[in-house]
């Protein structure tokens, strides 16, 4: 009977051990994820791009709330909250155990440091959310309130979603943040070196609050050649890029058995930009012909072999619940042609350009960033059509600094500009919502905070003021329609194309990617310790599969999941069996010895 127990004890450990668990996942050493431009010092003052200088800044500090995959706002600082029925008062209550990379504690009190701080030193994107703000009460080390002046519906994605905690005894002392180079947060990884236009590398923060990551050591190599991005990628010298990859490139890289490719929607908009305080862009007919010239449904085939949605001249994606459909694309050249003529564009020394009303010769420059491919075919297709209804212009292309500079001095609209034309992008956050239209196209600056296109006309900020006193959803929905009407009208900027995310990664070094809606698989959420297969939408994106709506997490590691269930149930059966085998010798044993001798 001893014997008998013994045995049957090996083979239930033997199963047991044949039985991995279907998280247990060991911690990666080292990931190297290639980005293609210096991002300067990653804090909340210094970072470059929306994406994936922001994301790369979140991996070292923390947000009160952060957007899940589908962008929805859910608590992470914060671990309760209350919201009063009037939106105006917020409650909120912070986890208890959590710290700064100096081991310093993270209280309300840096919540509240960190709101002021932005309010005494303007940074655009993080102060104007905040504004609405009346007062801010700490009650207790981790609890908080904040009393609004008036409601904002968009007050859980921005501010509480947006803006990094700044830690009170570090920056209580920096009164030029626009230099800082500190970057000491209280996120899941810590800055231990920045090799400026090399690299980025940071450690794991074993101390974070909600587990130690995934991963023990994060490079960030910059490359700003795409195409050497994706020669590393393919080499195995990267283990996933932040860029998108080329339309042209998907089907190479789906076929290549050492990479998986995922696809999905994207919210980063390109548009061709016009100085709108520059004649002749500042005539309403001039840039209503631009954008009758432009075939967006073309460039979506050509330039982006339909891995693109087609650009609604009223700037909001069609996938939001605020989209006006009555809002369409145009093209039509001949009525391009017409619309100039009318307006005194007329080409009048026959040399097949225009003239201005003055008779003045009109000579625009397209500007374009160099290292991107797609946007430089765009830019030169663009200026063709341009040029076919008689607008004499040429594509310039320059590093991303130096367009940048042009088109968006520091970062600051307040500055100016100094430019015709531009191809440019903004990021999936400028969709996040519908009120950053007048982010975009409000002639305040204040308010404007990225009209790199100086736009300005009364009636639509009448129409911005009024949306920012609006709280009941009908009318607000109304008004944002009849916004992106006027925009669409107006012809401010012509919005081209969404561009679907296609991103690409090695499996076999990390998997627990996930994909957020508008963005990809360089987020927060990709590199934090989690139940990944418990978050909404986490199945594996195959290599083939089409873009969709819904947000999918590229998690290799889920496809197995099945097979593992199944493993365990042939387990159970097994160990029935062996059970039953031992328990049917153990009665012949009692009936009379049998060959087997137990």
């Amino acid at each position: 009977m001893k014997r008998s127990a013994i045995s049957m004890g090996l083979i239930f450990l033997f199963l047991l051990s044949s039985l991995n668990p279907v998280h247990a996942a060991e911690t990666v050493q080292s990931l190297k994820v290639g980005i293609t431009k210096d991002e300067n010092g990653l804090n909340p003052y210094t970072y470059v791009t929306g994406y994936p200088g922001l994301d790369l800044v979140n991996l070292l500090y923390d947000t009160l709330f952060n957007l899940d995959e589908n962008n929805q706002p859910e608590p992470w600082l914060v671990k309760e909250y209350k919201v009063s029925e009037d939106g105006l008062t917020y409650e909120l209550t912070l986890h208890e155990n959590i710290k700064w990379h100096d081991g310093k504690p993270l209280t309300a009190n840096d919540v509240k440091f960190t709101m002021d701080y932005f309010i005494k030193y303007p940074k655009s994107r993080f102060t104007n959310p905040l504004k609405t703000i009346k007062s801010i009460e700490v009650t207790s080390e981790t609890a908080i309130t904040l009393y609004l002046s008036q409601a904002d519906p968009n007050f859980m994605i921005q501010p509480l979603a947006d803006l990094p905690i700044l830690p009170e005894h570090i920056w209580s002392n920096v009164s030029n943040p626009d230099d800082e180079t500190n970057a000491l947060g209280s996120g899941p990884y810590i800055l231990v070196e920045h090799k400026s236009g090399q690299y980025y590398k940071m450690k794991s923060n074993n101390e974070y609050f909600k587990g130690a990551p995934p991963i023990n050591e994060m490079i960030f190599p910059i490359i700003e050649d795409t195409t050497a991005m994706y020669n590393a990628l393919q080499a195995g010298e990267l283990d996933a890029i932040s860029s998108s990859i080329s339309p042209e490139l998907v089907e190479q890289f789906s076929s290549n058995p050492a990479l998986q490719v995922v696809r999905g929607p994207g919210y980063s908009t390109s548009l061709f930009q016009l100085n709108a305080e520059k004649y002749p862009m500042t005539e309403t007919a001039f840039r209503q012909a631009i954008d009758y010239a432009i075939d967006k449904e073309g460039l979506v085939n050509t330039v982006l072999l339909g891995y693109a949605e087609v650009g609604s001249p009223g700037f909001i994606h069609p996938s939001s619940a605020y989209f006006n459909s009555e809002v369409k694309p145009v093209y039509d050249k001949e009525k391009a042609k017409q619309i100039l003529e009318d307006a005194g564009f007329i080409d009048k020394d026959g040399d097949g350009f225009r003239e201005d009303q003055k008779g003045n010769k009109i000579d625009l420059t397209t500007l374009v960033y160099s290292g991107n491919p797609i946007r430089i075919r765009t830019a030169e297709l663009i200026s063709e059509a341009l040029n076919e209804i008689g607008i004499k212009n040429a594509v310039k292309a320059m590093d991303s600094t130096t367009v940048d500079s042009l088109m968006w001095p520091d970062f600051d609209v307040s500055k100016g500009r100094d430019y015709d034309l531009g191809v440019w992008s903004w990021s999936n956050t400028m969709q996040l919502f519908p009120d950053r239209m007048n982010d975009l196209f409000h002639s305040d600056p204040a308010i404007g905070s990225v009209n790199i296109g100086g736009y300005k006309n009364p009636e639509f900020d009448q129409m911005g003021e009024k949306l920012k006193g609006t709280y009941d959803e009908k009318e607000r929905l109304s008004l944002i329609k009849d916004m992106q009407a006027f925009v669409a009208n107006d012809a401010p900027i012509i919005t081209l194309y969404y561009q679907e995310i296609v991103g690409a990664f090695n499996p076999a070094k990390y998997d627990q990617y996930v994909f957020q809606v508008g963005k990809g698989i360089i987020n927060k959420l990709s590199f934090v310790s989690s139940e990944k297969s418990n978050l909404p939408g986490n199945e594996k994106v195959s290599n083939d599969s089409a873009a969709s709506t819904d947000s999918k997490t590229a998690n290799t590691s889920t496809e197995n999941e099945g097979n593992n269930t199944s493993l365990y149930v042939f387990g159970f059966v097994v160990l029935v069996a062996v059970v039953g085998f031992v328990l049917l010798r153990r009665k012949k044993k009692d009936k009379g010895k049998d060959d087997f001798g137990f």
